[in-house]
């Protein structure tokens, strides 16, 4: 038999170590601060071949959960090319016979700039190759940050605090597709 009744809840846990006389703080059941909270999710990622499905699923969980369906395709692929390319960069840095680093993912809405911001983290602190041209059709690799740039309103990277890069991307939450540059031109 159940010692509790399955109508009656189970009274509730004391803390054995609680000063007699106190009574104890109630638990947060939502916000304490002031303002609106701000849509963010992190994700820590190994450097493995499924880390790019998981952090595609995270953006997809996420953007449906904030309302924002319709920037799943173009942040999957953004999404896709950005962890892709932290692998990379991770396994690249591991010292022979070491593991790589894990990488972090993370999606932000910025709604004071309108933008949904992707972010990747990897352990090199080199910045990402410039733009200059198009790979050959029989290269296996290289476009990455040409579907970056062409989809992304602006992207770039910066150091990070302990090292490392964040190379990110930002897309306009209303759906509209980034102007267009003039000729090869980067925008950032």
């Amino acid at each position: 038999m159940h010692p509790y009744p399955m109508t009656d809840p189970p009274p509730a846990p004391t803390r054995p170590d609680a000063a007699p006389g106190l009574t104890a703080l109630p638990v947060r059941t939502g916000r304490t601060r002031p303002g609106p909270s701000k849509p963010d999710t992190s994700l820590i990622l190994g450097p493995v071949q499924t880390a790019a499905a998981a952090a595609r699923a995270t953006l997809r969980l996420s953007l449906g959960i904030w309302g924002l369906p319709h920037l799943t395709d173009d942040a999957e692929a953004i999404t896709s090319e950005l962890v892709t390319n932290a692998i990379a960069a991770s396994r690249d840095k591991a010292p022979s016979g070491t593991e790589p680093c894990h990488i972090t993912f993370r999606l932000t809405v910025q709604a004071d700039d309108g933008e949904l911001c992707i972010r990747v983290w990897d352990p090199d602190p080199l910045p990402p190759p410039r733009i200059c041209t198009l790979p050959g059709d029989d290269a296996e690799s290289g476009r990455g940050l040409f579907i970056v740039d062409a989809l992304s309103v602006r992207w770039g990277w910066y150091p990070g605090p302990s090292g490392g890069k964040t190379v990110w991307s930002a897309l306009r939450l209303d759906g509209q597709p980034p102007p267009q540059p003039e000729q090869g031109g980067q925008r950032q």
